[in-house]
């Protein structure tokens, strides 16, 4: 049994660990990159291996140590010790690679692994892949060892869905952005009382003004000849939650008119209502 000095020294490896990769969520590689750099220190490694799950195979996604050249390297999922630990979600330790039937003895020695100790990685119930620590040497790791090691697998899985949901977020955000610029028709998102969020270029030349910021800088209403006629707008939109081909006469800078045609929407807000997301081309 580890004395309690040798448990509060790795519980508190983790944290540091914890700590770091949680400060870099944003970015998916460099969460990865941090934990395999890590997990050796934390469990008494030479090296360290995140494999996920692509179909029949485990692919070595991340690295550390002798194990750094072989991102990149494909495993049969059946036949390995990484695959049984996915299969069965559990940890699982092998104390020499050389005399264990339950690993790929003949991945192991190009690798340089003599000995290892493996945790599955989650994502809800589902096991996505794995994180391993290993050794050169034969009987390196202890139970304290495989502890430390399933707690960071935990950490780890936690971390890895957080930045698989940002990278979709961020995606779907330039996505939404790369539409939104290169609309021709002009694009624009305010709140509901009167504060403009975003527009387009097209919409600034559209109603005589020289850039974004001069427009972002006035209120909704002051693209109208009269506020009321804004207010009647939304008022059809809180009744109906969206405006389809609505001519509206609108107020350029210089205070000429132009008839526009609106198409328009309410979406969710960021925490402050609802917005309002339109499009305005020249009738």
């Amino acid at each position: 049994m580890p004395n309690s000095l040798d448990l509060a020294a790795r519980l508190a490896a983790v944290v540091r660990t914890q700590q770091e990769v949680f400060a870099a969520i944003t970015d998916i590689d460099k969460v990865m990159a941090l934990v395999v750099e890590r997990v050796p220190d934390v469990t008494n490694g030479d090296g360290s291996v995140i494999e996920i799950v692509e179909g029949d195979q485990l692919v070595y996604r991340a690295a550390s140590g002798p194990a750094r050249k072989h991102v990149g390297l494909r495993l049969a999922f059946e036949g390995s010790l990484s695959g049984r630990s996915v299969r069965e979600q559990t940890a699982m330790r092998c104390d020499d690679t050389e005399t264990d039937p339950r690993v790929d003895a003949a991945a192991c020695r190009a690798i340089g692994i003599r000995s290892m100790i493996i945790a599955p990685l989650l994502e809800g119930t589902t096991a996505v892949g794995a994180l391993k620590s290993f050794s050169p040497r034969p009987n390196d790791f202890d139970d304290l060892d495989t502890y430390a090691l399933q707690l960071l697998a935990g950490m780890t899985s936690g971390a890895l869905t957080q930045a698989h949901t940002f990278r979709e977020l961020q995606a779907s955000e330039e996505r939404y952005r790369l539409l939104f610029d290169r609309n021709v028709a002009g694009v624009f998102r305010s709140t509901l009382d009167g504060r403009m969020l975003d527009c387009n270029d097209a919409l600034v030349g559209y109603l005589g003004y020289a850039s974004r910021e001069e427009v972002l800088a006035l209120k909704a209403w002051d693209f109208y000849h009269q506020r009321s006629d804004r207010e009647q707008m939304l008022d059809l939109l809180r009744r109906n939650r969206a405006l389809l081909q609505v001519r509206i006469a609108l107020r350029r800078k210089d205070g000429s008119s132009v008839l526009g045609v609106v198409n328009a929407s309410l979406v969710p807000g960021d925490g402050d209502g609802e917005h309002l997301l339109g499009t305005i081309v020249e009738a």
